[in-house]
């Protein structure tokens, strides 16, 4: 089986975030690899549990790229956002704007 190489560099306006209901996940694939935030869902809140970047993808910031397109994703259907993912509360800390999306009560 061939070895994926790592990107060398990537367009983040290029890439679509894929909700993969079944999984409860969301998704970003670059060049073949998967970078994935694993949520549950109720119909008004969004519980993300935890973000996973294969080492291929290491040191781009997707992290944060995925993050924050999930957060989009997530004030685009009306949903308060309550993080379990540790990656997800530090970004919630460091950018305030985001934090409007927190479910009321929940601390980061």
């Amino acid at each position: 089986m061939a070895t994926k190489t790592p990107p060398t560099t990537i367009d983040f306006s290029t890439l679509s975030l894929l909700d993969e209901e079944e999984s409860r996940q969301f998704v970003l694939i670059i060049e073949g690899h998967r970078a994935r935030m694993e949520y549950d869902r109720s119909s008004d809140r969004i519980f993300l549990t935890h973000l996973l970047v294969p080492p291929a993808l290491e040191g781009y910031d997707i992290e944060a790229v995925l993050t924050e397109k999930v957060l989009t994703w997530a004030e685009d259907h009306r949903m308060k956002v309550v993080p379990y993912c540790q990656y997800v509360k530090t970004y919630l800390r460091r950018n305030a704007a985001w934090q409007r999306l927190l479910l009321k009560g929940v601390e980061i």
